[in-house]
């Protein structure tokens, strides 16, 4: 709430009074107190959250109809019943399953018993699939309602944050299709082996928190039918045409930044890149787009005994990566840019570049400990899917702040390579989980791969 309130007062210029009594800041305030209650009744024990459940149960509908408050649907000049309604059966659906797998895992690692393992897995599966259902069927008539056409999917930033939606949704419903033969399995034969459930719940649980990170950042994405500016597809496909990359970087005296002389507090009206910006945000993806192809390509190669003494410290390319964005992906701000370090945290898409930069260089050096055996426990091996899988949601959710044309195309391009980031970190910790069965052996070679693709978009990036 307090990072809200913030971005509102450096973004928009208004007073912290004014910042804080918006929609949104209070809605996040009352979810935080209905949050703060509920996690008292979770320190009962049981027989007393037994007796008193009617009040927890009360406490969840409350905080969900709280993070309506911060929806398109609440926030219309005039509200929908229809809407609201809707989208407070969304969130509830979407609470039930991916909140509740969570508590599955919990509740399966507490008990041994095959009987009482099949009872449970059948119980939460009964209540997913409702819940799934319900979350579709809302998601598609508030679909209906906030896009005029089929082809503002993929032409404004609310399409492609809602497509991409959908995308983790297909992938969360592959995992719970497998999990689901499991649990058919389970109930013939009350002996069968579990494991492959757990850790595909785990992966279902990442993919849920990346989700309603997109649907978060839905909720301040202008709608297509308000009149969000689009692009076209004759103009998407303009912009993607294949074309070799360029390692010309220009000079920063050349930037429009070496003659800017404002700063975030006292913004300077936008004016269009120049051609030396564009080369130059041009050269930083091809740059990283050859590191990103190299660290695959080696960790590929790790996978070979001959090749691996030499091939398993390829997470220092990524060392030297997060060093050169830490120099040149805000040429606005410090080290090079007339805006001073602090200053800059008030802008919401440097923040999230120094949030990378940081999620990059744990990533390099805790791997790379990791590939030379370093670590007697076995965590450390964790915060490669998750400072990935950060990352993604990340960058999923970095480009939209204007909901200009030129915005909506960059968003178009970092999203394949932003669900590729998923995609890697979803097969990592499953390659960990799973690292002596056929599952997570796949897995070993599905991020590697997922990697050099990531790096070949980042190759054949442009901006004009």
């Amino acid at each position: 709430m307090g990072v809200l309130t913030a971005m509102l007062v450096g973004t928009l210029q208004v007073d912290f009074a004014v910042a804080a009594s918006a929609n949104a800041v209070v809605s996040h305030f009352i979810a935080m107190i209905l949050s703060g209650a509920l996690a008292l009744y979770a320190r009962l024990g049981a027989g007393a959250f037994f007796k008193w459940r009617g009040g927890a149960v009360a406490l969840a509908l409350l905080l969900a109809c709280a993070h309506v408050g911060v929806t398109h649907a609440a926030s219309r000049p005039v509200a929908s019943a229809l809407l609201v309604t809707t989208e407070i059966v969304h969130v509830l659906a979407a609470a039930i399953w991916i909140g509740g797998i969570p508590f599955l895992l919990v509740a399966l690692g507490m008990t041994r018993s095959g009987e009482a393992r099949r009872l449970i897995v059948s119980k939460f599966s009964r209540n997913a699939m409702w819940s799934v259902g319900a979350l579709i069927a809302a998601g598609l008539l508030m679909m209906t309602r906030h896009t005029s056409d089929l082809s503002a999917l993929y032409e404004t930033n609310y399409g492609m944050l809602l497509s991409t939606k959908i995308v983790l949704l297909f992938g969360l419903l592959c995992f719970a299709a497998a999990n689901l033969s499991t649990t058919r399995k389970l109930w013939r034969i009350s002996s069968t082996s579990i494991r492959r459930l757990l850790r595909f719940s785990e992966v279902e649980v990442g993919l849920g928190l990346v989700a309603l990170f997109c649907a978060a950042a839905l909720a301040s994405a202008s709608l297509p039918t308000d009149g969000a500016e689009r692009t076209s597809l004759s103009e998407i496909t303009a912009r993607f045409a294949p074309r070799w990359p360029s390692f010309h970087s220009p000079a920063y005296a050349e930037l429009s930044a070496a003659q800017a002389a404002s700063s975030v507090a006292e913004p300077a009206t936008p004016s269009p890149p120049s051609a030396a910006d564009i080369a130059w945000a041009e050269m930083n993806h091809h740059l990283a787009g050859v590191f990103v192809v190299l660290m695959g390509f080696f960790a590929l190669l790790e996978r070979h005994r001959p090749t691996a003494p030499a091939a398993r410290h390829w997470p220092l390319l990524f060392l030297m990566l997060g060093g050169i964005l830490v120099i040149r992906a805000d040429e606005t701000a410090w080290p090079l840019g007339p805006i001073g370090f602090f200053e800059s945290l008030r802008d919401p898409q440097i923040v999230q570049h120094k949030v990378i930069v940081v999620l990059i260089a744990t990533f390099a050096i805790f791997e790379w400990q990791v590939r030379r055996g370093r670590f007697k426990s076995d965590w450390p091996a964790f915060v490669f899917p998750i400072t990935t899988g950060a990352a993604a949601a990340f960058l999923l959710t970095h480009y939209g702040h204007t909901e200009g044309k030129d915005e909506v195309l960059v968003a178009i391009s970092h999203t394949p390579i932003a669900l590729l980031g998923v995609v890697s970190a979803s097969a990592r910790w499953l390659e960990i989980r799973l690292s002596d069965t056929s599952a997570g052996r796949i897995a070993g070679y599905v991020w590697p791969v997922a990697f050099i693709l990531s790096g070949l978009l980042l190759l054949l990036y442009r901006e004009e």
